[in-house]
């Protein structure tokens, strides 16, 4: 009732909406369907009222797109990021007018779904840039490695004069003779026992000398190929897969199979 005129009857959401709008004042009266009683319409229990002034942002809305926002290149805040949002679009429709922020709790809304949606992506794009690394790192480990070996065989033959070995071809994974040479094991060739080679123990079958067997396995648990020119030709003949390479002026060529194992390939790790 305004100004002794009775109006209605009105739903309690169309009253908080004149309310915010001005249409009606607090100071208005007003009465419940189960009551006869007329009282300020402030008295009323109308859902979500509050004093007339202008429409406040939504803090759901606003954290929706925060957490969007940030949850571009992570799942946990798009995940949250999607559920405020959707509360803050219901809360805003349940408050006729006095929340506003619709535009942004969408914001919100979009970008989590993005984030989401990219997910799977950065993750396997992570996890193949990982992969990468890791294999990259392996190769430089089996290249220092076949570098030694390449090199205690130089030293070798300067300080004796012969080859450490009358094999032509060496799977250091299959023939522990050569490195049981290069360390001063085997005092057959090496007779003064000069340690030539020093490569770190092996326990778990990859990336060193195994101390029991002696065998020289590259980080993945393979052998290195060792090619000597125990003819004194003045080359080394390399065989890789169905590629032979002729090595004039050299006397040692190492090579590990690399990361797929087989020769021949693209990722073969090679001391020339």
């Amino acid at each position: 009732m305004r100004n002794g005129i009775q109006q209605g009857p009105f739903s309690p959401e169309a009253v908080r909406s004149f309310l915010n709008e001005g249409a009606l004042s607090p100071s208005d009266l007003g009465r419940a369907d189960d009551s006869s009683e007329w009282v300020a319409l402030e008295r009323l229990q109308l859902p979500d009222y509050r004093p007339l002034g202008p429409p406040r942002k939504s803090g759901l809305a606003i954290t929706s797109l925060v957490l969007g926002i940030v949850g571009l290149p992570t799942v946990f805040p798009a995940i949250v990021a999607v559920v405020l949002g959707h509360l803050a679009l219901a809360k805003i429709r349940r408050s006729a007018g006095a929340l506003e922020g619709k535009g942004i709790a969408v914001s919100g809304l979009v970008i989590g779904y993005v984030g989401l949606v990219l997910m799977p992506f950065l993750i396997f794009a992570g996890f193949v840039a990982g992969h990468g690394a890791i294999t990259n790192a392996k190769k430089v480990k089996a290249g220092l490695s076949a570098t030694q070996i390449e090199s205690a065989v130089d030293k070798f033959v300067t300080e004796y004069g012969v080859m450490p070995s009358m094999t032509p071809v060496t799977d250091t994974s299959k023939d522990a003779s050569l490195a049981k040479t290069l360390v001063g094991h085997d005092r057959v060739q090496n007779t003064r026992g000069i340690k030539f080679l020093s490569m770190p123990a092996s326990p778990s079958g990859k990336n060193g000398i195994e101390p029991a067997t002696f065998r020289i396995l590259d980080p993945w648990g393979r052998g290195y190929r060792v090619f000597l020119d125990t003819g004194s030709t003045g080359q080394v003949i390399v065989i890789r897969g169905a590629i032979t390479e002729p090595l004039r002026g050299r006397q040692v060529a190492v090579y590990s199979l690399g990361p797929d194992g087989v020769a021949g390939t693209t990722d073969d790790v090679i001391t020339w």
